[in-house]
């Protein structure tokens, strides 16, 4: 996954996190042929010169595409191609950027070497997966994947829902709850409920609502 050419980049660093972003902007910056833009507060579109990359976190480069395809961005960002630089490299986080049209994804403590890569790849109308998502993503392969239905009852589960519960959610029977589940299990080769629960939060397939923080 190496750069196809090494024409000139223009790279816009466009992270929601202040410190991640400078961080990113002067990782790039010694690469000579890379002029490297580091998007400010209140930075204004009409000032920039067309951007090749943006190298951005996970929501924004959602949003980003979102916009793209509405045909609503300014003319110097119309024909930039994102990189995503994200928290976790969960595997639906991975295939849904992926679907959405990014072009590039990596994950925080990825060597500089392949941010650079990534960049330039990215750039020179290549794609770009650092090499912890590569192999995430090839292990997803050798699983079998949980179908719709099965993964509404395993984000209950994960939820803390019993059969019961997730039966009137679903508005299916007690027993089929229990179907799914035992396929769940085996797919995920999951001993219990809370491994088959803990496994699918690790990989990504689902969700937990986000902790609270707990005061004195």
């Amino acid at each position: 996954m190496q750069a196809v050419s090494n024409k000139r980049l223009t790279v816009l660093i466009s992270h929601a996190e202040p410190l991640l972003a400078v961080g990113l902007a002067a990782a790039l910056r010694p690469q000579a042929e890379l002029d490297v833009l580091l998007e400010p507060p209140g930075l204004q579109a009409g000032a920039l010169q067309a951007v090749d990359v943006i190298v951005t976190d996970y929501q924004r480069g959602l949003a980003h595409l979102a916009e793209a395809r509405c045909h609503a961005l300014p003319r110097a960002l119309a024909g930039a191609r994102v990189l995503v630089v994200a928290m976790s490299d969960r595997e639906h986080e991975v295939r849904r950027a992926l679907e959405a049209g990014v072009y590039g994804f990596l994950v925080l403590g990825s060597p500089i070497d392949e941010l650079a890569a990534g960049v330039h790849t990215v750039g020179n109308g290549g794609r770009y997966l650092s090499q912890a998502v590569v192999q995430r993503m090839a292990e997803s392969l050798t699983r079998e994947a949980l179908t719709a239905r099965e993964a509404e009852v395993l984000r209950l589960v994960a939820r803390g829902a019993c059969n019961k519960s997730i039966a009137r959610e679903l508005q299916i029977a007690v027993g089929t709850v229990k179907a799914h589940m035992k396929a769940i299990m085996s797919k995920l080769d999951a001993s219990s409920r809370t491994q088959a629960a803990s496994i699918a939060t690790r990989r990504g397939l689902v969700d937990l609502p986000a902790a609270q923080p707990q005061y004195a």
